[in-house]
């Protein structure tokens, strides 16, 4: 198959592969390429495979966190060693893919079905299986998975919406079952357009809870309908900007997908008793500075004297356990499910996919690079 990865041209000759144009992120040239990709072999027989699958990937989409992981492997090949860097590296932690074949003693799936990752996460989901995040390289096509690290899904989800679902899904049910929300409280979502935040969003709207969604950007018509009856007030990035919309209030939960942005002036919006809960930050790489970042001062003694005196909970939150997936899965449904896909592209428009991907902030929804039989 033909597959989408980042390529070393100190190793590579451009002329031995498909080259695409270069997409720059955070000033990395990122270099990039279809190449073909094989079916690895995979004999069920094997006691090594007896518990494996072979997947063969569907769609991918890339999360905040696969940003770091591009940019860190395009600098390795960029670099005075680049001779040590591989000559491909391959990206994408959420993904659809249909299994091919599988070994032995795995009874949990049939050969055909459709599977995305399950990111459950800290127990270790069987022994000699470390939790977490199931692969760095969806891009690569072709994925040998332990079974405990796949779920199915259901048969009314397309393959667009599925390649972007895992992280989100089992993040924002485990961040919403974490806070205990009751029926009378207020919750704060930061970073509207964040993917993780509208999952959050989608989960306050279900259980009926009064939501308001802060965001820098311009949302349209339509999207503002898509989050009703959440409300959304836009702020700029300035030092002072939510002191501005006294319309704001205090509220109970605030959900924020990066701390490092906001936590400080979030503390602030709590009442007495109110929780917050993050899942990530931004400055992954010392590259995503901005200019924007000296206003995010997040002084720990502002901080923590406003939560001890307040009685207020900090929650750091990393994925959700295997029940927060299925309970999100359960519960899906498209003709309520409010995340719209943002794009498609196929293998040969991967830099473009790249680009939609971390290079445009009004992006709402996942951009998806679909993979050819």
């Amino acid at each position: 198959m033909k597959a989408l990865a980042l390529v070393n041209t100190n190793l590579v000759s451009e002329n031995d592969v498909e080259m695409l144009p270069d997409v720059n992120i955070a000033g990395t040239s990122i270099k990039c390429a279809m190449i073909d990709v094989g079916m690895p072999s995979f004999n069920r027989k094997e006691k090594d495979n007896e518990n494996f699958v072979l997947v063969k990937v569907n769609a991918l989409s890339c999360n905040y966190r696969d940003k770091a992981i591009i940019v860190k492997s395009a600098l390795k090949m960029h670099g005075d060693l680049n001779f040590q860097a591989p000559p491909f590296a391959f990206f994408g932690s959420d993904f659809v893919g249909t299994i091919i074949d599988k070994g032995q003693l795995v009874k949990e799936f049939d050969i055909g079905d459709r599977v995305i990752p399950n990111c459950a996460f800290p127990e270790q989901p069987f022994p000699g299986v470390a939790p977490g995040v199931v692969t760095n390289e969806a891009s690569k096509g072709w994925l040998r998975l332990h079974k405990s690290k796949l779920i199915t899904i259901p048969s009314k989800m397309s393959d667009e919406i599925a390649s972007g679902y895992s992280i989100g899904g089992q993040t924002s049910t485990s961040m919403v079952r974490r806070v205990n929300l009751k029926s009378n409280e207020r919750a704060l979502v930061l970073s509207g357009r964040s993917n993780t935040s509208m999952f959050i969003i989608n989960k306050l709207i279900e259980k009926g809870i009064d939501t308001t969604i802060l965001t820098t950007s311009n949302w349209g018509k339509e999207e503002i309908n898509l989050i009703s009856p959440a409300k959304i007030v836009k702020v700029d990035k300035s030092e002072h900007s939510w002191e501005n919309y006294a319309e704001l209030g205090n509220f109970d939960v605030v959900f924020d997908p990066f701390f490092d942005l906001h936590l400080e002036k979030a503390v602030k919006q709590l009442n007495t008793g109110g929780r917050y809960i993050t899942c990530g930050y931004k400055n992954q790489h010392q590259d995503f500075k901005d200019e924007f970042d000296k206003f995010n001062k997040n002084n720990l003694h502002t901080i923590m004297l406003k939560v001890m005196i307040n009685n207020m909970s900090i929650i750091g939150n990393c994925i959700g356990t295997g029940d927060d997936l299925e309970n999100s899965l359960k519960t899906f449904n498209p003709d309520t499910f409010i995340i719209p896909t943002d794009s498609k592209y196929f293998v040969e428009e991967g830099n473009k996919f790249i680009e939609q991907t971390y290079n445009n902030n009004g992006r709402l929804g996942k951009a998806v690079l679909k993979y050819k039989d």
